[in-house]
Order: C-alpha cells, then sequence, then structure tokens
C-alpha cells in the first residue's frame, strides 16, 4: 500500500466553530484530521463520531500526534497560549479570528512564529468568499470611480439564553470584538487601510457591563469615510450572515447590508448591484439609474480557507490573512471600543507587528 501523503491536521477547540473545521478535515482529500483536543465531553463525542483521538490537553495532542498543521478555534482568551504552544514547536497554524485578545498577544504570536518558522494563517474566513473578491475588484479596479463612502449595517438580536455564559456579559464579550471585527477586517480588505476611528457606544439594549449597540466613523486612508451601526439587542433582516446564509444557524433575509459609495458608481452587498447612471447628456438625480446584477458562484469560504491553508502548511502560498494583517485589523477594532469610551479620535497605526 502507498505512504498516506494527505497533511495532518489536529483541531483545538470543538466549539461551534472547531466542530465545522474538524468536519471539513474529513472532506478535503488533501489532509486528514490526526486528532481534537477540547477538555468537554463535546470534544470525545465529536472525536469518537470522526473516529479520531481527542485529548483534554492542547499540549499533549501536539506532543502525541505530531501534526503538519493545527487550527485554534478557542475561546479570544486563549488565543495567545494556545497559539504560543502550537507555534514555539514549529507547527504551521490556523488561528480563528481574533488573532489575539489584544495586541500584546498578538504581537509575541507573531514573534513566535516567526522564531520557529511556523506559518500563520489566521481565520477571517470571509476573505476566501468569491463575492468578497468580487467586491475588492471592483472597488480597487475603478468600477465605482473614486470610493467615497461606505455604510455597514449589522443587526441581530441575540437571543437571552446567549448570555447565560456568564463572560458573554462582560467587557470584551460584546459585538464589536465577537461579530463587528468581520465588517472591520472586510472593509479593509474592500477599501484599503483605516487611519482614524471615532465612536459611541451604548449597553441600553440589556443594561450589561458589555456594549450592545456601537455606531462607529472610519476614516479610511484614500479619503474616503465609512460607518459601521451594530447591534446584538435589535430584531432585524440587516447583516452579513442573515443575507448569504453562510452561517445555517441563522436565518436567511437577502436583504443587503453595505453600501459602497463611488463618484461613478455605487454597489450594494453582499448582493453585488451595481447602480450607475447610462443615460445620453449630464447624469445626475433626475435621471433614472440603472442596475447590474453581478453574478458569482458561491463556495463554502470555510472549506476554501482549509484548502488555502493546507497550501500555506505545504509552502505552495502565503497566507492571505498575515498574522501581521490580522493585527492590522484587531488594532482598527480595539480602536472602536477606545474611541467610545475616550469620546475622541483614535488614530490607528498599520505597523503593528512585532
Amino acid at each position: 500500500m502507498s505512504a498516506d501523503h494527505r497533511l495532518r491536521l489536529a483541531v483545538i477547540g470543538a466549539g461551534v466553530i472547531g466542530r465545522r473545521h474538524a468536519r471539513l478535515c474529513t472532506l478535503d482529500p488533501t489532509c486528514r484530521l490526526v486528532g481534537i483536543a477540547d477538555p468537554s465531553p463535546v470534544a470525545a463525542s465529536l472525536a469518537a463520531e470522526l473516529g479520531v483521538p481527542s485529548t483534554a490537553s492542547a499540549e499533549a495532542l501536539l506532543d502525541d500526534m505530531r501534526p503538519d498543521g493545527v487550527i485554534i478555534a478557542v475561546p479570544t482568551p486563549l488565543h495567545e497560549p494556545v497559539g504560543l504552544a502550537v507555534a514555539e514547536r514549529g507547527v504551521h497554524l490556523l488561528m480563528e479570528k481574533p488573532i489575539a485578545a489584544d495586541l500584546t498577544g498578538a504581537r509575541r504570536l507573531i514573534e513566535a512564529a516567526r522564531q520557529s518558522g511556523a506559518r500563520l494563517l489566521v481565520g477571517h474566513h470571509r476573505r476566501h468568499n468569491p463575492i468578497v473578491q468580487a467586491a475588492r475588484r471592483i472597488v480597487q479596479d475603478g468600477e465605482l470611480g473614486r470610493l467615497l463612502a461606505v455604510n455597514v449595517l449589522w443587526a441581530v438580536l441575540k437571543p437571552a439564553s446567549y448570555f447565560d455564559v456568564d463572560w458573554r456579559r462582560g467587557p470584551g464579550a460584546g459585538p464589536v470584538l465577537t461579530n463587528l471585527i468581520h465588517e472591520v477586517d472586510l472593509l479593509r480588505y474592500v477599501c484599503g487601510e483605516i487611519s482614524a476611528i471615532t465612536a459611541v457606544s451604548s449597553r441600553a439594549g440589556r443594561g450589561f457591563a458589555v456594549e450592545d449597540t456601537v455606531a462607529a466613523i472610519i476614516q479610511f486612508a484614500s479619503g474616503a469615510i465609512g460607518t459601521i451601526t451594530g447591534s446584538d439587542a435589535a430584531p432585524s433582516p440587516w447583516s452579513w450572515d442573515a443575507n448569504t446564509g453562510e452561517n445555517p444557524a441563522i436565518a436567511a433575509s437577502h436583504e443587503n447590508a453595505y453600501h459602497f459609495l463611488g463618484s461613478e458608481a455605487s454597489l450594494e452587498f453582499p448582493d453585488l448591484h451595481l447602480w450607475r447612471y447610462r443615460v445620453d447628456g449630464e447624469a445626475g438625480w433626475t435621471q433614472p439609474l440603472a442596475r447590474d446584477a453581478r453574478k458569482v458562484a458561491q463556495e463554502d469560504a470555510y472549506a476554501e480557507q482549509l484548502s488555502h491553508f493546507c497550501a500555506v502548511v505545504r509552502g505552495e502560498a502565503e497566507p492571505i490573512v498575515s498574522g501581521e494583517d490580522a493585527a492590522r485589523s484587531l488594532a482598527a477594532t480595539v480602536a472602536i471600543l477606545e474611541a467610545a469610551a475616550t469620546g475622541r479620535a483614535v488614530q490607528v497605526g498599520v505597523e503593528v507587528g512585532a
């Protein structure tokens, strides 16, 4: 029998996203799942279902299984210590977003990977989605003319039972770091670097110690401006997940949550509807707008990300989201909280690597 040349991958963390990663590893023909680490009974059950060993200790999994790559899907406060355990062993890693709980942790992880030679990919999975890549091309290739502004609306109602877990009611567990970091990273990817942020936040929806609603004004290095309004306490059809159906646990609405405004055209997103004038003579608000609906084949962004990670582990590709890149998205997201707490504009630097 010929040797099995598939990459040997392990998953640390058996929460919702960890379970999704583990199952995808069993479907990709270029890799195989060799173990799961998590102290919860769910991990043992999942491992038995998938026919792989499980252990409570990440270190034990690393030392016993010696995987080629590891996918880390633990709670955010554990990203740094678990990531360091992996990187310091020289094992390539896919770290779920955010890269770490803070920029200090991000820098430590980036440096540990650099010192050991471990390749680090961060799981801002939307970048692997063909519709996001299409929006980036439309904006950066100038189809909208000069980008002037972008508006993002993200609003959902997290059920009361979601907050039965104590840590979800405390600072750092709110929609900014948990959810809106996706929007911030997507805006950086499509529109370019963020230079400054102002923001206000509110706890009025639930009265917990953590914010439930926030509004931010973003200045891009290009001169464009943007707004993000987010809430996890409001019933609404307006969010990435509700539009795309990417998360099967969230009911689909197919309502657009992004609007990119350019000097020559505007774009509704994620549906990729381009609006522009196609008239003889002077264009302007008295003239009818034409809509061009772009069609892009849908793909599972998590599956595409796994395929990319395998290429990164084999040395065939550079990470689409490097540690330094992910740290910039973290810096911009943390700036929303800082701006809301201080009432002042926060300048967002881009040199955040170690």
